[in-house]
Order: structure tokens, then C-alpha cells, then sequence
């Protein structure tokens, strides 16, 4: 079908002189604040931020800048992504493209063509008018057009082949070494110092306390001391790291396009991606570069150290299935003649986000790597947040999901997990980002005592760092996770089990799910009855030591010296007041020498996080008592404690039916923990509800596990007690208005802004406390509030909030609230002016959700509607039940 005429392969091709004439030959310094390992758009990019931001920064480049992967990227920059820090650093990035020439006199080669997005499906409409609808809030403009309409603003398609397409008319490219050179200059006017043919052969460090820490670099030209390095060295992350013994979740692929032959009618046309044909489309004056990404991407165990401006050979087996693709919505592709092929090096991660921020196993060295082509897209967005994070401690964005420590150091060490959850990610780029699918690759990493009794009673599993939690229950069936056929390619057999990815299919949809009514069975049973729920995924840790009472004074904002057995729910915030995370924590008595009860020496607590982000919460709590020198100690114990979840009326009743302890007001009242025996083995049961409800949690040793739930099981017959999922308790937490950590509480959320400034106390110190009383005494210009909507529409979040008519914040969590029996959401509103906030500007106007390009009547709450007076977790439900009775009369 396609024809390649004089194909370019020329190694060691030849670099830009613009580039290379700002390199900085003055010698290497002794010493600097930061030094920059990797010349790539990452590593130029950072330099520039730094710089501007007074810090005395180098860069090392082992060769020439822009060398490795950054000279041959199709360098595209579009703005609308499914999330909202991704659109903010797209964002960041444009505006530099765009300003940058203004500052250096250097031209970045920003291109502002536009973009069109082609949609072949239904679903693929929904999403695009899903990002439509989000980026009304940041200002972006984009239209929603029909196929003759796309077809006049670029030639070469086809409208018959396809449904609709989303037009992004501020999307444009770039020249990665004209931006480069631009960043340099940027950076050397200030101070930065760039150093080329300078490979780092060893990083220096500090080992002789606790915390290991950077103290130097070695290279060919000599040694640099600096107290802080940034791994930036792109398909090379992984040996970098190696040499302070880290391994990093980076796996190399060769991803490749091809250069058309002239075609004058694509001239000043924007440019293209079809998500559904899996290809994307660069117009470069009257040529077009073809991408795309295949579902069987070459894989690149070893790459090689001597690969400065260098390109492999392409495959044209793997590669002419884009070729297939573009020409079944462009026509021209079926004859133009190809002038040249670019097929390099990309470096890719497990979750398709980059690897950001600083180690938790090294002070000072930071990371700026695994872009999964995306690089040029991100470049001036995540350098600046990086020179932040440096700079100040945390950066201003919620980064977590590009943060290092979203992955664990078992992920990290995993090399098959890392590889098999790689490719997926590389494979499903362009697929349709639905809010509740699931990978395939790299299933079962963890998974705790209950799995095996789970699935076989119809859980429906989900992922979450690693570890695999049900998200709800068939009835009927199983459908239990198999092994990673990789599609079926590189000799692997297709897996002839598919129950579980046909279950997944009940969820590609923007509406609701197909499985909406047997989770809200779920729910309902956990509100009217009593349901069981497996959190043993939550992160577990003891905090102890000679100053662990000190330490929990500053770590955690509510008061937390209570008696022994008493669970106080608390925000730890950073350094600015943004939440860093938000745990129970349990004051704990000597004990008896068991996992639930260790024996201690003075006072110590019991940890409990959220699962998904377990490890950057310990990460952080560990880095803060070493900062402040504290003689205390966190201790992970999450893998070695399972955790069920009794919750609903009849929870009380369940389990004293399995124990000899009273479980009364008197023994047990709101948020107090003692020790229990179930079956003869010892548990930890916690009076407390995620879900507002009379509740109980069993935390229980490993060993112990099957037979206490099989204990809650057997007697849970006579209660008619229901399995349930995560589905139905993120569900049943938002209806009751409860936060969830990375969605309506974030770094970039003060607590007084989610209203949780009860949870803060007056007395003592605590970190980031200033923050809060400085926002308690003078309001918030935005607040966490809480909606319902009348009509039957899905909302998962990123939906846009309006208020008279004007915009005013977007849905941060979106869900369907079974017991008030419609859509809810939580998102943070903020006045149109920028004025303080004040209850009756809230609790006035008109307000509406847009939903996928229309807008919904919805109702304002300050807080959730659902049982305002908590008399439900207190187990008083006689007068809920007469007021439910009463509505269905």
C-alpha cells in the first residue's frame, strides 16, 4: 500500500548548531544546587525553571543536547486531556511555546494550527463532549463539528468514514530543537550552565545515616558537589538509577512515524488524531507525519548506551497497520509516496503518567523521566512544577499520580510487572478512557487472604497499587482475573477465558453501568441490612518510639492524645497546609505482644491510610519525623493485617454473634477500638463507618483471616448479610459526604476550603498549621460543596458547575446516591470575581451540571443531605426507617 523513497537512516545525524552554540564550555563548576543529569526537552526545560527561579542549576548531557529521544519526536501539543492537573500542565507548556521567543529572542517553532480529534463511534462522541464540557472551566476553547464540517478544515479526510470529530483550534507543534535551544538560553542568561560530552559515571552519597542522602556527582570531567540531582535522562532513566541501586518502573519501546511526500492540500490544516484507528498526524508544511501506537510495540530489553541521534530500522510488518488506518479516513495514503521513516526510542511507565518527584529511598535525587511520548506535550508544565517541588518542599499541582511514590518498591523491583503493565498502557493509548476500566497486564501483584473466598463468590476485581480489591459482586458466576496474554502477540497464546474482560465491557460506557442496580443492591443492603466489605488493601502502620507522642502532635491536625483505643479521623498536612493525606489514628495501650496488639515501650498509634495511595503516605510521614529529627518510627504492616468491614443496622447484631466481648454503646461507642476474640483468634475491631452507617471493622493477623471470615460468613447467614464492593462504598462514602484523597481532597486543598476545619485543632503546633488559621480568619475563595442533580444522567467528575450562568468550578467525584435515589458529586466552588466565599452566595442561584455538552438543574448542599445528624452511625435508625416508610407511602 505504501511506498518508501529515500529512506532515511542515517546514524549519528547532525545536531542543530543553534543548539549547540548555547552550550556553556566554561568548565565544570565544584559545586551547584541542583544538577541536571540528561539534555533532553525534560532536562532543558527544567534547567529553565530552575534558573528562573535563582537556583544555581547545571545540566549534564553525555553528548549533544536533544540527542537521545527529544531531536525525533513529532513534538505535537494538544489541550484538552481527562483530567484536570494534565490540562494545566498542557497548558503551562503552550504558554511557554508561545512567550518564550519574546524573552530570548529565540523562535520555539510554535506552530498553532489546531487539532482535530476524529470519533468513528457513539462512545467516542461521548468522550470528546466530555472533554468538551471540562474544558469550558480552563477556558478552552473546542467545538464538537460533524464530518463535512471537519472534512473543510482538513481536505484529506474522508467524512464518510467517520461520525464526528472534536476541533481544538489552540493545539499547533513545535521544532524540539528550536524550543530546546530557546529553554537554553532561557536558562544560561541566568546563570544555568549546560555541559556537553559530560557522561555521569557514579552519583555520590551519604549512607552513614538512617536516611541515605546525595552528596555529589562523578563524570568524565569531574565531580560536582550538590546535595540534589535530577534524573532526566530519558530511555537511560533506568541505568541512571541504577547506580544509587534503584529501579525505577521505566520499560524502553521503539515507537516510529513516517514522512509523506508532498500533499499541497494539507498545508496550514490541523492536525490529526484518530483514537479509534489508534494514528495521530502532524502537518508539517505539505507533508504529513504518520503515527500511531500498535498494540504489539517492540520492546527494547537493552538499549544501547551509543545512540546519539541515532534511529532503528522500522518494521513495516508491525508499522503498516497505521497506514491502513489513515488511509481509511484520509484516501491520499493509499498512493502518496513516503519520503523518509523516524523510528527511535520512547521510554514508557505502568500507568502512562510520568515518573516525577524526589525518592523516598534518597534524599535529593528527583525524577523527570518515563513521558510515554509525551514529553514536548508535558515539558514546561512538569519542569516547573518540579523546579517548585525542589525549591519549596511539594509543588503547587496535585502531582500524585506522576509522583514516584504512587508506585511501591515491589512494583518498582517487578521487571515482569513493570514490562507486561508497560506495554498495555503503550497498546491502550488511544483508548477510550472510560471511568471504571480496568488493565489487564499485571494483575494479582497482591493480592490478601480473602481473595480466593472473594472470587469465588463473584467478586468482580479491581486494581489499586498493585494490590486487588472487588469493586462489586456477580451473582450466578465468577469471573476471576487470568494471567496477561499480551493480546495474543509475541508468542502468547490468546486467553480463552474471558469472563472477566467480558464484565468489563458492562462498563464502557459514560452512562451509567450496566452492573448500575447489583451495586446498588450493595449499597441498599449496607444501609437497610448489613454488608461486608474487604479493605484489607488500606495501608496499615504502627507509629512508635520515644517521640512518637511528639511526633503524632505534628503530624496530624486534629487532637490526637486520647485514651488509649480511641480512633480520631485527622488530616497531616505539608508545609503550605495542603493535605498530604487523611488517616484514622488510634492511640494504643502496652498491648500483648500480638500484630494487633504490639508491646510497647511509652505511647504509640495505629496508622490506617487509603489503600490506592498507601505508600506516598508513609513515604511522607517518614520523611517529616526525619526532618524534624524525631526518635520515632513508622512501620508498614499493611501485607501482614486483613481488614473486613461489617457495616449496616444489623452490624451490631452480626458480630456479637461471633464474639464474647459485649459489643455495646457502653464497650463499644462511635470511633473506640479494643481487642476481640472471633473463633478463638485475636482481632482489633474498630467502631467506625466510611459509609455513615452503625459499623464495625475486624482488623485481623494474616494467619487468622480465612477463619474469622469464614466465622462472619456462617453466621451472617442468619442475618441475610451481602458481600460488597468498592463500587458501592465510594458510592455510599459520597453520599454521605465523606472526602476520598486525590479527588476532593488534595495538596492543593487547604482543610478549612474541604470543611474539615472541625478536624483541626486550636492548640499546639502542627505542620502547615498557619495555613489553616490564616484561611479560618480571613474565608476561602473556594469551597467543597455537595450537589444532586433531578434528571437520570451519569456524572463520574470533571463535569462543569454553572451558576447563573457563569462557571464557577467543575465536579471533582461524580456518583449515583442510591439511598437519595439520584446523581451526586462534590466539586469546589469558586466565586466568578475571585471574591471570598460566603455561605449565602452558595446556598443562592441558579445552578446546573453539564453533563457531555448539556446542562442539568442541580441543587447546592454545604454538606451531604444524607442523615445530617449522624444519627445513623450512633445505631439510631427508628426514626430513619419511619421517615423511609413515609416516603414510600
Amino acid at each position: 500500500m505504501w511506498r518508501l523513497r529515500n529512506a532515511f537512516r542515517t546514524k549519528n545525524f547532525p545536531k542543530l548548531p543553534q543548539t549547540a552554540y548555547y552550550a556553556t564550555e566554561s568548565g565544570l563548576p565544584n559545586q551547584a544546587d541542583v544538577v541536571v543529569i540528561g539534555g533532553g526537552v525534560a532536562g532543558c526545560s527544567l534547567l529553565y525553571h530552575l534558573c528562573k527561579r535563582g537556583i544555581n542549576a547545571v545540566l549534564l548531557e553525555k553528548d549533544k543536547i536533544t540527542s537521545g529521544t527529544t531531536w525525533h519526536t513529532s513534538a505535537l501539543c494538544w489541550r484538552l486531556r481527562p483530567g484536570d492537573v494534565d490540562v494545566r500542565l498542557l497548558e503551562s507548556t503552550r504558554k511557554l511555546l508561545m512567550s518564550l521567543e519574546q524573552e530570548t529572542g529565540l523562535n520555539t517553532g510554535w506552530i498553532n494550527n489546531g487539532g482535530l480529534f476524529i470519533a468513528k463511534s457513539e462512545r467516542r462522541i461521548e468522550e470528546y463532549k466530555r472533554l468538551h464540557t471540562f474544558g469550558h472551566f480552563f477556558n478552552i476553547e473546542s467545538h464538537v463539528i460533524s464530518p463535512n464540517e471537519a472534512a473543510k478544515l482538513s481536505p484529506i479526510l474522508d467524512p464518510k468514514k467517520f461520525k464526528a470529530a472534536l476541533y481544538s483550534p489552540g493545539d499547533g507543534y513545535t521544532d524540539p530543537s528550536m524550543y530546546c535551544a530557546a529553554l537554553i538560553k532561557g536558562a544560561t542568561t541566568r546563570g544555568g550552565q549546560v555541559i556537553e560530552n559530560c557522561p555521569v559515571s557514579n552519583i555520590l552519597v551519604d549512607s552513614s545515616t538512617e536516611v541515605r542522602k546525595v552528596q555529589g556527582v562523578e563524570t568524565a570531567k569531574g565531580t560536582i558537589k550538590t546535595s540534589c540531582v535530577v534524573n532526566a535522562a530519558g530511555v537511560w532513566s533506568k541505568n541512571i538509577a541504577q547506580l544509587v541501586g534503584l529501579e525505577i518502573p521505566l520499560v524502553a519501546m521503539k515507537h516510529a512515524y513516517i514522512i509523506t511526500d508532498n500533499i499541497p492540500e494539507v498545508k496550514h490544516s490541523p492536525n490529526i488524531r484518530d483514537h479509534d484507528g489508534s494514528i495521530y498526524m502532524r502537518m508539517q508544511g505539505e507533508s504529513i507525519y504518520l503515527g500511531g501506537y500498535e498494540t504489539n510495540p517492540e520492546i527494547i530489553k537493552d538499549m544501547p548506551t551509543d545512540f546519539q541521534f541515532s534511529l532503528f530500522d522500522l518494521d513495516k510488518s508491525i508499522f503498516e497497520v497505521h497506514v491502513k488506518n489513515a488511509a481509511d479516513i484520509a484516501p491520499v495514503f493509499e498512493h502518496v509516496p513516503i519520503k523518509s521513516d523516524i523510528c527511535g526510542a520512547e521510554s514508557f511507565t505502568p500507568d502512562h503518567k510520568p515518573l516525577m518527584g524526589e525518592d523516598p529511598k534518597l534524599a535529593g535525587f528527583f525524577y523527570s523521566c518515563g513521558y510515554n511520548s509525551l514529553g514536548m506535550n508535558l515539558s514546561g508544565g512538569c519542569a516547573e512544577q518540579l523546579a517548585i517541588w525542589i525549591s519549596q518542599g511539594r509543588p503547587e499541582l496535585p502531582m500524585f499520580t506522576y509522583d514516584i511514590r504512587r508506585f511501591t518498591p515491589n512494583q518498582r523491583s517487578n521487571r515482569a510487572w513493570v514490562t507486561e503493565t508497560s506495554q498495555e498502557c503503550y497498546a491502550k493509548n488511544y483508548s477510550i478512557v472510560f471511568p471504571h476500566d480496568q488493565p489487564l497486564a499485571g494483575r494479582n501483584h497482591k493480592i490478601d487472604p480473602f481473595h480466593e473466598a472473594l472470587v469465588a463468590s463473584g467478586a468482580v476485581m479491581e486494581e489499586a497499587q498493585g494490590w486487588e480489591r472487588p469493586g462489586y459482586f456477580i451473582k450466578d458466576r465468577t469471573a476471576p482475573v487470568r494471567g496477561y496474554d499480551w493480546y495474543g502477540y509475541y508468542d502468547h497464546v490468546d486467553n480463552p477465558d474471558k469472563r472477566y474482560e467480558q464484565e468489563l465491557e458492562g462498563e464502557y460506557t459514560f452512562g451509567f453501568s450496566k452492573h448500575h442496580d447489583l451495586i446498588g443492591e450493595e449499597a441498599n443492603a449496607a444501609r437497610n441490612n448489613v454488608a461486608v466489605f474487604d479493605l484489607s488493601y488500606f495501608t496499615k502502620m504502627y507509629l512508635t518510639g520515644p517521640d512518637a507522642e511528639e511526633a503524632a502532635d505534628w503530624l496530624f491536625t486534629a487532637d490526637t492524645d486520647k485514651e488509649p483505643g480511641r480512633v480520631v479521623y485527622t488530616c497531616a498536612l505539608n508545609s503550605k497546609g495542603g493535605v498530604e493525606t487523611d488517616v484514622t489514628v488510634t492511640p494504643l495501650e502496652e498491648g500483648v505482644g500480638t500484630l494487633v496488639g504490639p508491646i510497647l515501650k511509652g505511647k504509640g498509634y495505629y496508622i490506617v491510610a487509603g489503600g490506592a495511595s498507601g505508600y506516598q503516605t508513609v513515604s511522607h510521614f517518614r520523611k517529616e519525623l526525619n526532618k524534624k529529627r524525631f526518635k520515632a518510627v513508622i512501620s508498614d504492616i499493611t501485607d501482614k493485617l486483613g481488614v473486613l468491614s461489617i457495616q449496616g443496622p444489623k452490624s451490631r447484631e452480626l458480630l456479637q454473634s461471633i464474639t464474647e466481648t459485649p459489643i455495646t454503646d457502653e464497650k463499644f461507642p462511635p470511633s473506640m477500638s479494643h481487642i476481640i476474640h472471633v473463633n478463638g483468634h485475636v482481632c482489633r475491631a474498630m467502631r467506625i463507618s466510611f459509609i455513615g452507617e452503625l459499623g464495625y471493622e475486624l482488623h485481623i493477623p494474616y494467619a487468622a483471616c480465612v477463619p474469622v471470615y469464614n466465622k462472619v460468613m456462617d453466621a451472617g447467614r442468619g442475618f441475610d448479610l451481602r458481600h460488597a464492593g468498592f463500587r458501592a462504598l465510594y458510592s455510599l462514602s459520597l453520599e454521605k459526604g465523606y472526602h476520598l484523597w486525590n479527588y476532593d481532597l488534595r495538596i492543593d486543598d487547604n482543610p478549612v476550603e474541604g470543611n474539615l476545619q472541625a478536624f483541626c485543632r486550636k492548640d499546639g503546633q502542627y505542620l502547615g498549621k498557619q495555613h489553616v488559621e490564616k484561611l479560618k480568619q480571613h474565608g476561602v475563595k473556594k469551597r467543597r460543596v455537595f450537589f444532586t442533580l433531578e434528571d437520570h444522567v451519569a456524572v463520574y467528575g470533571l463535569e462543569t458547575i454553572w451558576r447563573d450562568d457563569a462557571i464557577v468550578g467543575y465536579l471533582r467525584r461524580g456518583d449515583y446516591g442510591y439511598h437519595l435515589d439520584c446523581s451526586i458529586g462534590v466539586g469546589y466552588v469558586e466565586h466568578p470575581t475571585g471574591q471570598i466565599l460566603t455561605d449565602e452566595f452558595l446556598k443562592t442561584g441558579n445552578y446546573e451540571i453539564e453533563v457531555l455538552n448539556k446542562r442539568y438543574p442541580a441543587t447546592l448542599y454545604l454538606r451531604s443531605p444524607f442523615d445530617p445528624k449522624g444519627q445513623r452511625l450512633l445505631g439510631q435508625y427508628e426514626q430513619q426507617f419511619e421517615e423511609q416508610a413515609h416516603f414510600e407511602d
